[in-house]
């Protein structure tokens, strides 16, 4: 038997929301911190030290909004076990899950019959797609698992080459690809 290893990102995308919000969150702070250090000088104050270290403060708070917009999901599957990633700006990755493809009770399409009965049942969903809110499609794909007494679902885009692994460890619990 060979070794499997398959890894892949995939790149949040926020919509028009995603490229509109920088934009007017930018000019919308510029604006008030043109009236926020502006408007004490008109009336005599000399608090521009005072005003100028707020201004700076939010500044970098909208930079790091922005920043945190940068979002890509990371899952590596090595033989049976999958690792599932999040990947912020580019540097901070959190570990999502870490578990084996035997341990999941189902792996299948979000357009299966089992879906939502599983959705139901879990506590939480991970969406691990490109999308914010996921379409039922055949090319989305969920595992479906119990760790710690907590049942949860991931849900992620399917590529065909993780179709064999699965068959491999898990042939139960894996849906079955007509064709």
């Amino acid at each position: 038997m060979e070794d499997f290893f398959y890894e892949n990102n995939v790149k949040r995308d926020h919509g028009k929301m995603g490229k509109v919000f920088p934009v007017v969150s930018i000019i919308s702070l510029v604006i008030f911190l043109v009236f926020f250090n502006g408007v004490p000088i008109l009336f005599g104050y000399n608090i521009i030290y005072f005003t100028g270290m707020i201004s700076f403060g939010l500044c970098y708070l909208e930079y790091r909004l922005i920043k945190n917009l940068d979002v890509e999901y990371q899952i590596e599957i090595t033989n049976d076990r999958v690792e599932m990633s999040k990947v912020t700006n580019k540097k901070k990755i959190d570990m999502l899950a870490d578990f084996s493809i035997k341990e999941c009770e189902y792996i299948g399409p979000v357009s299966s019959d089992r879906f939502e009965e599983d959705l139901q049942k879990s506590d939480f969903s991970l969406n691990c797609t490109s999308k914010r809110d996921w379409v039922t499609c055949n090319d989305l794909w969920y595992f479906y698992l119990t760790q710690d007494k907590t049942p949860f679902i991931i849900i992620f885009e399917f590529d065909e080459q993780m179709y064999t692994v699965f068959r491999r460890y898990n042939p139960r619990g894996t849906k079955v690809i007509n064709g």
